[in-house]
């Protein structure tokens, strides 16, 4: 087997003319020949990082990698993809979308044409820009669905839940399951609450004919919440729907329903499932609440997570930094871009950018931690809506949890 071109130093530790020729001519003539197959496979695979190292969201970003990191770290322990082992090229956007494109010039610079990061829509949209451009590979934590277009974003993957696919399961949840009619919506007013918001409006009146009771929009900075939800009562609102992604806020709503001794069935976004939100709220103030998950990871009476899920929860407890986060950890799409990635590859036994994205858009039913991944030229979302339920808060506390499971609502 050919072991590849021999580079002879000088004294001086530096590369001769004479030699750098040689060795330039004998890897362009060795790409055609039988044993170059062999030493490229000795070559990392570069995949490019990118999250918050320093900035305010440094810590709290930094566990939605964990599941990124398990994946390579079992690919590469198994040998890699097609004999190249992955090997992270890390780069900090300090949580900025106004360096997103500064980070994409620099990875691609250094050969990158994987990105996996960053994390937060306004980062994502603003990464994609520049990635679509440059045709590169990649997977963001975004839950906007414009991020899951694939006409628009080609060379993108969102492999998890969208604000449309979370609205429209509360919606149904509220009207149908419930048959509710009087439904009030409650959001921060951020780009995702209002996102969630415009869809949840949407799927109202479209699918059962309903107008929204009363919208209620308050500033995540605000430090009394009580008027937005007291609006909501006295509107006469039987069911909320909430767009709420922060404890703090979240614990400052249930505590006033719970003053108030109103405790409407309420439905909305992961977020709200953070072990942290029971060190600010009892446990009566949250028996009515519902938020969107996966269904590999819930239980009912006659259902159990899955096996792999179960291995993952297990697997998550051996990294201190995942504790109390280990539900926005498994929702993470990391894990699951990677091992589709390799998929691909390994199909294809190809590297090449345009076979993959071709390949990646033509997935069909591969089998992933959040549920079947399937995905087409047009839609890049790959987590099909019937893999979307509404999960019981209160039973973040069972002892079956492991972190990451839930309960599963009745009739989902």
């Amino acid at each position: 087997m050919n072991p590849g071109p021999t580079i002879r130093f000088r004294r001086d530790g530096g590369i001769s003319r004479r030699s750098l020729l040689q060795t330039a001519t004998a890897i362009g003539a060795s790409a055609f020949a039988p044993g170059f197959s062999a030493y490229a496979q000795q070559q990392a695979f570069k995949i490019g990082w990118v999250r918050p190292t320093t900035g305010r969201l440094a810590s709290s970003f930094a566990p939605l990698y964990l599941g990124g990191l398990i994946a390579i770290e079992e690919i590469n322990a198994a040998g890699g993809i097609l004999g190249r082992q992955i090997e992270r090229v890390e780069e900090d956007d300090e949580a900025s979308p106004a360096k997103e494109p500064g980070i994409v010039r620099k990875l691609r610079e250094q050969d990158v044409s994987v990105i996996v990061g960053p994390t937060g829509s306004s980062q994502s949209l603003a990464s994609l820009a520049a990635t679509t451009q440059a045709k590169i590979l990649q997977s963001t934590y975004a839950a906007a669905a414009e991020a899951g277009d694939g006409k628009k974003y080609p060379y993108h993957y969102q492999l998890m839940f969208n604000t449309d696919q979370q609205a429209d399961v509360c919606a149904t949840y509220m009207a149908k399951t419930l048959g509710l009619k009087k439904i009030g919506i409650l959001q921060e007013n951020t780009a995702f609450g209002e996102q969630a918001a415009v869809s949840t409006k949407a799927i109202l009146q479209k699918k059962f004919g309903l107008e929204v009771a009363s919208h209620q929009v308050y500033p995540i900075t605000a430090t009394d919440l009580s008027a937005y939800v007291a609006n909501l009562q006295k509107a006469g609102v039987d069911g909320v729907i909430a767009w709420i992604a922060n404890v703090p806020n979240a614990a400052m709503i249930f505590n006033t329903m719970k003053t108030l001794n109103w405790f409407p069935p309420v439905t909305g976004h992961s977020g709200l499932m953070l072990p942290a939100l029971f060190d600010l709220v009892s446990a009566d103030a949250v028996k009515n609440v519902l938020a969107t998950y996966y269904r590999p990871f819930t239980w009912t009476d006659t259902e159990q997570p899955g096996l792999r899920q179960v291995a993952f929860a297990k697997r998550l407890a051996q990294f201190p930094e995942a504790k109390g986060y280990e539900v926005n950890v498994a929702a993470s799409p990391y894990y699951d871009f990677i091992y589709l990635l390799k998929s691909a590859i390994e199909a294809e036994k190809s590297f090449d950018v345009e076979v993959l994205q071709h390949a990646l858009s033509s997935v069909k039913d591969f089998k992933g931690l959040l549920g079947n991944i399937s995905l087409t030229a047009h839609n890049h979302c790959g987590i099909d809506i019937t893999d979307v339920v509404l999960v019981s808060i209160a039973s973040g506390q069972d002892a079956r949890a492991m972190g990451c499971m839930r309960a599963r609502a009745p009739n989902q």
